[in-house]
């Protein structure tokens, strides 16, 4: 990558080992969520910064320009989706769970579901009636 600003398909498939073709898949891919956040993109290019950050997550990250982003198992207060990837649960299950066994936590509107708790519930209970 050396002193380059952006990546090309040609740069991405070098450094990935991929063919171009996937390279150019991926290549809009990126260029789609930089869009999405408001970024500006240029056709066939992707900075080389924003690249090596979505490559350091595996390209998984569900938007790789965020500042900083924490594991699950490091943050106490999970909002739903995350509550939902954390304990393997529905949005229903999750609510619903989350009334009966008290780890349900409100701030003014905002509901979140606290990771601490839950883990201590899961550790003391083997079941639980719904």
């Amino acid at each position: 990558m050396g002193n380059k600003w952006y990546m090309t398909a040609e740069d991405i498939a070098a450094d990935l080992g991929i063919d171009e073709k996937e390279a150019g898949r991926l290549l809009r891919n990126l260029g789609e969520r930089i869009k999405r956040k408001g970024g500006c993109y240029i056709a066939g290019r992707v900075p080389v910064s924003y690249y090596q950050k979505m490559k350091d997550t595996d390209f998984m990250s569900p938007d790789g320009m965020e500042a900083d982003c924490c594991p699950l198992n490091q943050k106490r207060l999970l909002s739903l989706k995350e509550f939902c990837v954390y304990a393997s649960f529905g949005q229903n299950t999750a609510r619903q769970f989350a009334k009966k066994a008290g780890i349900e936590k409100r701030i003014g509107h905002k509901v979140l579901y606290d990771r601490v708790l839950f883990d201590d519930w899961c550790d003391k209970n083997k079941s639980m009636e719904m």
